[in-house]
């Protein structure tokens, strides 16, 4: 990057411009490139999960689930593939309810025994047949440890007007079962579901796909196999028909050998925790969300992506309490708006439009944290040698207000200036000059910054300063005066240092005056320095040549003589043209210089 860019780089409008653009284009790259989708699916879940307890969404014709379970297992002794007798005693129990539509969701044999058994399937295809010719059947066909659908005995087969269904789920990546596409995990799939054909029958020819509504209707529970041949076998048709006439019947393996599914939600009565669900109640509630209000739609790319660049907005404004409060409000809000989306069967993923407001807001504040780290090593650079550490440390703090852009304050200002400096420099060594005056200027700032002054300027013999500003003093006249006396024994020190090098002595003339200035930051970027400016600045400078006619190493204005009256040494000198204006001049003997 050429110095052109750098420069840019230092814009704050600029750089404000670029951190914007870049915030919007993340949101949209999270958005295309289905960033967050773990995140999405796991708010999904907690909102379906939300809506299942809290929400009521009632079924009016609900599936009704007939479960082999681990009692019926213990009761019958032939293995499964010869149930034969009880399941078409099961079939038999179903036409005397007459349910609307029957589902078989369980693993039918795959080929006929009569060569073993004669006639021992006959009864099974007979209730077969009958149970077809009144009420629509949809047989499961399963898929094998392989994955390949199972073959099934042709007399079976024979025995339904529907060619079996698979019962093929499609998980999510995260291995959860939430969304009904069977095209995601196979091909050409469209319309061979089980319980896309049970819901054919119930009049819903499209069900198209979508996400499964896991919030409708309440958690599951079973008629027990067994209890249905009880019944048949007690001819209780009253009961019968009560349970089952008009339903949707499936009937599923629930006990602990069932092939068992991960879903969004608990839905057994029987394992109220447990989220690892039989099959059999997952085409049951897919079943619910057809023949309801229809499968959950996803909100189109188009409409999340929008979403995701009005989150990354939160780039803009300062951070704050203010912002920080609407940092931690918009998650609620867009998690309210979405579970209210998903209620109306739209769903809206969260993830990309949460990952970029967090972006956007964690930017911003990183933004302007390096903003201040380079405003505060500003400040430093400005304020290093100009105020002692207490002022220093409120200015970069933001206690001290340094009035970056420039304010009008009331101060005191002092200049001081070593008498006859010119000639002195003129004929010592130049190497004593310069050591002098650094010797002078380090004992000078030691007694501005004790008396919380600010440094403004050296200029060879030439010290200026003031107080009151940055940090505010109660009574900036008593700091300057002290300050000045201060300079006076110091200026001792520095004159037995000289005297030890035979080095002649230095005098300084001090002057104060009160006045209202302009102080601020003033200068190149690369090298900005804290001044005060104003015609109370000039009469300052001018007033110094008034203590060398009174013969007093401080002069002062009127009202710092006024406001320090107490100090005693004050004499008034009368009225002086300094600068073009006329002042009350003072003159002053701090009673310190008379001690040894």
């Amino acid at each position: 990057m050429g110095m052109d860019g750098l420069e840019r780089l230092r814009d704050p409008r600029f750089s404000w411009l670029l951190g914007l653009a870049v915030c919007l284009l993340v949101s949209l790259g999270l958005s295309f490139l289905n960033a967050g989708d773990n995140l999405s699916r796991k708010i999904l879940d907690k909102q379906f999960d939300f809506l299942q307890q809290r929400v009521t969404h009632p079924i009016q014709n609900d599936v009704v689930i007939v479960g082999i379970d681990d009692e019926s297992f213990s009761r019958f002794n032939e293995p499964f593939e010869l149930w034969h007798p009880y399941l078409a005693g099961f079939l038999e129990a179903m036409r005397t309810a007459n349910p609307g539509v029957v589902g078989i969701d369980i693993v039918l044999p795959e080929r006929s025994y009569q060569f073993m058994l004669p006639h021992y399937e006959e009864g099974l295809v007979r209730e077969l047949n009958a149970l077809s010719a009144q009420t629509p059947v949809v047989l499961a066909r399963k898929l094998d440890a392989g994955g390949r659908l199972r073959p099934m005995a042709g007399a079976l087969l024979a025995s339904v007007a529907d060619v079996p269904a698979s019962v093929t789920l499609c998980l999510d990546a995260d291995g959860v079962f939430r969304r009904f596409d069977l095209n995601s995990c196979t091909v050409n799939a469209q319309g061979t579901s089980f319980a896309e054909r049970i819901a054919a029958r119930l009049g819903v020819e499209k069900p198209g796909v979508g996400i499964v509504d896991f919030s409708a209707g309440q958690k599951f529970d079973y008629i027990p196999f067994s209890h249905v041949l009880e019944w048949q076998g007690q001819a209780d048709k009253k009961r019968l028909a009560a349970v089952f006439s008009g339903k949707v019947v499936l009937l599923g393996v629930v006990s602990a050998r069932a092939e068992k599914i991960r879903v969004p939600v608990p839905m057994a009565v029987w394992a109220p925790m447990d989220k690892h669900v039989p099959e059999v109640l997952v085409q049951a509630q897919i079943l619910r969300s057809m023949t309801g209000k229809g499968l959950i739609r996803e909100l189109p790319l188009w409409g999340s992506a929008s979403l995701a660049l009005v989150a990354a907005l939160l780039w803009l404004g300062r951070s704050g309490w203010i912002k920080l409060a609407i940092f931690a409000v918009f998650p609620f809000v867009i998690w309210l708006l979405s579970t209210w989306m998903l209620r109306n069967g739209i769903y809206l993923p969260l993830g990309a439009i949460l990952l970029s407001g967090s972006f956007a807001f964690l930017t911003r504040l990183g933004f302007e944290s390096v903003g201040q780290v380079h405003d505060r090593k500003g400040l430093r650079d400005i304020f290093g040698h100009n105020v002692n550490r207490e002022v220093l440390s409120g200015v970069v703090s933001g206690k001290i207000d340094s009035a970056a852009g420039g304010e009008r304050v009331r101060v005191c200002l002092l200049f001081a200036r070593i008498k006859d400096f010119g000639r002195r420099v003129r004929e010592a060594d130049p190497q004593a000059s310069v050591s002098l005056l650094n010797d002078y200027y380090s004992e000078m700032a030691i007694a501005v910054h004790q008396h919380q002054g600010t440094l403004d300027k050296f200029d060879g013999g030439d010290l200026m300063a003031f107080f009151g500003a940055p940090q505010a003093l109660d009574c900036p006249e008593r700091n300057a005066l002290e300050a000045a006396q201060e300079m006076l024994l110091r200026q001792r020190a520095v004159n037995g240092r000289l005297q030890e090098n035979g080095l002649p002595v230095v005098e300084i003339e001090v002057a104060l005056h009160v006045g209202l200035v302009v102080v601020g930051h003033v200068g190149p970027a690369a090298h900005k320095e804290y001044t005060a400016l104003g015609p109370e600045v000039d009469i300052v400078k001018a007033l110094v040549g008034e203590a060398r006619s009174a013969e007093r190493p401080v002069v002062c204005s009127a009202e710092v003589a006024e406001a320090v009256r107490s100090a005693g040494g004050i004499t008034e000198l009368g009225e002086r043209l300094v600068a073009g204006a006329n002042l009350h001049v003072y003159g002053w003997l701090p009673p310190l210089l008379g001690r040894p």
